[in-house]
């Protein structure tokens, strides 16, 4: 992307591996709400950027030092290796690392440098990563092995939208059985946090979203009861007259979180999963916290180690407890990503993928 609201293909430069990095084939690269806010210029970033984090490929070269993956080995991406040093690292949860989120606004790998170039020129990764290419080189820590029976379209949700929307309930949040969830936003991220509410046991489950499909799509996955932004009051007073016990904001927006703390009963917990425009600000009201004694919390990548995460998640899928197949919206060649990412801000309700 050279500018915001266009992507392009062109032919780059890439470095060979280093003794730590592999390098990985792209098979199946999802659209991730994070690319769009760089596509819409919501997030200012050093351009021209390759975007793209959340995906499936296959190993094809490592590092002199690499061996945790081997080449032909089936891999998830992670855009959150650890750094290994700080504390957040040190705590299990890399994607909190400070010197990741410099990478990320720098537009370069963990190590400060993109191994990209065009005609001698930078090329910056989104996130970390760049994976809407046909080949990328990154940390062979974030490779994380996927196994043999997970189809690639279906394991690039795992790498960010599944990781991070289960990982809200059950990392986050860690809810007891039988609560009340709302959950808004019904998209890539909001369809795996109802899942992630069902599979910790949730009472009832409502979500919004201002899509149909996506409604319709979450009633599928487990959701008790959908609605349209507009309906919550009602729909909330049916359900639970005196709010729920845990509201799951998918979307981000200042907006959606006073939504969603809105209808967190007293006591209740509301948790930001998804992730605002910069320079976004939340006006709030400190007697929800004093006398209404609310908690408001925040979540990144599922609030825990993806290595350790995604084999749970697997385990998930294996068992028949996380759904993957249904979520899969339409496919779009490299060459089309542009319009991939047109047809995931239109509203689609399966996760757009693109297929390098």
């Amino acid at each position: 992307m050279f500018e915001p609201g266009l992507l392009e293909v062109r032919e780059l430069e890439v470095e060979e591996p280093q003794p730590h990095e592999a390098l990985v084939r792209m098979v199946a690269v999802g659209v991730c709400g994070t690319d769009l806010h760089s596509y819409k210029g919501e997030w200012e970033r050093p351009t021209p950027i390759v975007l793209g984090h959340e995906g499936a490929g296959i190993v094809e070269a490592v590092g002199s030092e690499v061996a945790a993956v081997s080449p032909g080995d089936r891999i998830v991406l992670s855009w959150a290796p650890a750094c290994g040093e700080c504390g957040a690292c040190r705590r299990n949860r890399p994607a909190a690392c400070g010197s990741l989120s410099t990478a990320i606004g720098r537009g370069t790998l963990l190590g400060g440098r993109t191994g990209l170039s065009l005609d001698g020129e930078t090329v910056y990764r989104g996130t970390a990563t760049g994976a809407l290419a046909e080949r990328v080189v990154v940390v062979a820590d974030a490779a994380l092995p996927l196994g043999e029976d997970v189809p690639f379209e279906q394991a690039a949700l795992l790498g960010c939208a599944a990781l991070t929307g289960v990982g809200a309930v059950l990392n986050a949040a860690r809810p007891e059985p039988g609560f009340t969830a709302l959950v808004i936003g019904a998209g890539g991220v909001g369809q795996f946090v109802v899942q992630g509410a069902r599979i910790a046991g949730a009472g009832a489950i409502l979500v919004v979203d201002p899509v149909e499909a996506r409604r319709e799509q979450a009633l599928r996955l487990g959701g008790s009861a959908a609605c349209a932004p507009e309906e919550i009051r009602e729909v909330v007073r049916a359900l639970e007259p005196e709010g729920v016990d845990y509201a799951f904001d998918a979307v981000g927006s200042p907006e959606t979180t006073a939504l969603a703390l809105r209808w967190t009963r007293g006591g209740g917990t509301t948790v930001v999963v998804g992730l605002p425009a910069a320079g976004a600000r939340l006006s709030l009201d400190p007697l929800d916290f004093t006398n209404r004694e609310k908690t408001l919390t925040g979540t990144i990548y599922g609030s825990e180690d993806p290595a350790v995460a995604l084999p749970g998640l697997l385990d998930l899928v294996r068992r028949g407890e996380l759904e993957l197949a249904s979520l899969v919206g339409p496919t779009f060649a490299l060459e089309a990503a542009d319009e991939a990412f047109q047809t995931s801000l239109a509203g689609e309700p399966g996760r757009v993928l693109v297929a390098p």
